[in-house]
């Protein structure tokens, strides 16, 4: 008797802890999040757009930020992203310094805080776009392409009012920046979202490595051509003065 006890007062309290973390779910807002890269070549746009549902009247006055990690074959030019907020158009944060001239293999990775901005064409969405470029890979042996891939970010919500979110107690609290210019540190809410695909895939071209003699074949003799040319009109027309 005493055994169906226990076991009947399992079952309970496991169906009892289920049903609580599914209200508490039901009590956060949850996130629809689109993305796309514009443009071809080496440079592009990656435009973020994330759409909040559920909740509404508690997620008024919010702010959404983008926690990205980039890999090591992208970079963020920190000088074109100063320019682009002095001109308002993108808040972007740098957690640490980099080499924008450093090829792909000779990179580490970096994050970034994408502060989004409301879209004022939608009720609670947000949206950020923010350009990407493609750092100078090594020639392939298998293609003359190769892929690079771009995680979704984690997206953090913080509100003004009630925050944390009232009911909302299954998701963590991180501190992060107030803002690209307001270093002071936030209370943001870590809120997980399902996407699908969960991930952005590029295509970048590259050498070929069979064809890396050819290449530097014919590059040297262009350059000695070219150098025979100016050497010739030089002596035709007198030396230059210096």
């Amino acid at each position: 008797m005493q055994r169906w006890k226990y076991i009947f007062y399992c079952i309970f309290l496991t169906s009892f802890c289920i049903y609580c973390n599914s209200a508490n779910k039901r009590s956060c807002p949850e996130l629809l999040v689109r993305r796309e890269i514009l443009n071809n070549g080496f440079h592009r746009n990656l435009v973020t757009r994330v759409k909040i549902q559920g909740l509404t009247e508690q997620v008024k006055n919010c702010r959404l930020l983008l926690h990205e990690n980039i890999p090591p074959g992208l970079y963020l030019d920190p000088y074109q992203l100063s320019s682009l907020w002095q001109q308002n158009l993108t808040e972007v944060l740098l957690l640490s310094l980099m080499d924008v001239e450093a090829p792909e293999y000779l990179s580490t990775g970096h994050t970034a805080l994408v502060y989004a901005k409301e879209d004022e064409s939608c009720t609670h969405c947000y949206f950020s776009t923010i350009p990407l470029h493609i750092r100078y890979h090594r020639p392939s042996a298998t293609g003359r392409k190769v892929s690079l891939t771009l995680q979704y970010p984690k997206i953090l919500i913080s509100c003004i009012k009630d925050f944390p979110l009232q009911l909302c107690s299954i998701y963590p609290v991180v501190d992060a920046p107030c803002g690209f210019e307001n270093k002071q540190v936030c209370q943001w809410l870590d809120i997980p979202y399902a996407a699908e695909p969960n991930a952005i895939i590029m295509e970048v071209p590259v050498g070929v490595r069979q064809e890396e003699l050819a290449v530097c074949s014919l590059t040297l003799i262009v350059t000695i051509v070219c150098s025979g040319m100016l050497f010739s009109a030089v002596y035709k027309h007198g030396h230059l003065s210096v």
